[in-house]
């Protein structure tokens, strides 16, 4: 009976401590009070905007066909003073520098990948998708490809603000951003990351930069 009794207050030493309290190792599994949770994050609204308008272009084209989602690395990003014309390469156009400031005004907007609206978030070509019809009111393709297919290619030591600067492998584009002059793009990157303006020849954008086209509003 000694022995038994001798088990019991070791077991009972071990469970709540000398103390007479949880011991740290019971502490952590114990469930968290009410007011220490995170209240659940409310949807948006107006996701189902954006939802209903990808919705609308995938079945008239497909579901991202061609297509593979960028994973840039080493991004960063610069004030929106960037885009103010004391920055801006002496080559320019009136309609490339309306598409580069509206563009600006985007800085910080977070990644969505489909999205196409700045109240839900922007991925690559849906920034530039977007962009256009906000600024010209004019719908163009909605993939990188059918974009750089309707746009008249331009070398890069060529490039003015507003011409669309394409990456990827392969053959295979990946991503897409408005040059906003001085070797610098403005894009939406990537899952985690915000809208910002990137230079070409960022660790990850240096070898993956393939061609650059202008598309000009019609």
């Amino acid at each position: 009976m000694a022995l038994r009794n001798g088990i019991l207050v070791l077991a009972a030493l071990a469970l709540f401590g000398t103390a007479g309290v949880l011991s740290p190792a019971m502490a952590q599994v114990k469930a968290p009070t009410k007011a220490k949770l995170k209240p659940a994050v409310k949807a948006d609204p107006s996701d189902s905007v954006s939802d209903q308008l990808n919705a609308k272009w995938q079945q008239e084209n497909g579901v991202y066909a061609g297509f593979t989602q960028a994973a840039p690395a080493a991004v960063t990003a610069v004030p929106v003073s960037f885009a103010t014309p004391a920055v801006a390469p002496a080559v320019t156009n009136d309609w490339g520098d309306r598409l580069v400031s509206r563009a600006m005004n985007y800085l910080g907007t977070p990644y969505r990948y489909g999205g196409t609206s700045p109240k839900t978030g922007f991925d690559c070509s849906g920034f530039v998708y977007y962009l256009y019809g906000a600024v010209f009111g004019q719908r163009i393709p909605r993939m990188p490809h059918d974009m750089a297919r309707e746009g008249v290619t331009v070398a890069r030591n060529d490039l003015q603000r507003g011409d669309l600067v394409l990456f990827g492998s392969r053959g295979t584009y990946t991503h897409i951003g408005i040059y906003a002059g001085n070797d610098h793009f403005v894009h939406a990157t990537q899952r985690g990351s915000p809208v910002m303006v990137t230079h070409l020849d960022s660790d990850y954008f240096r070898t993956r930069f393939m061609t650059a086209v202008r598309l000009s509003p019609q």
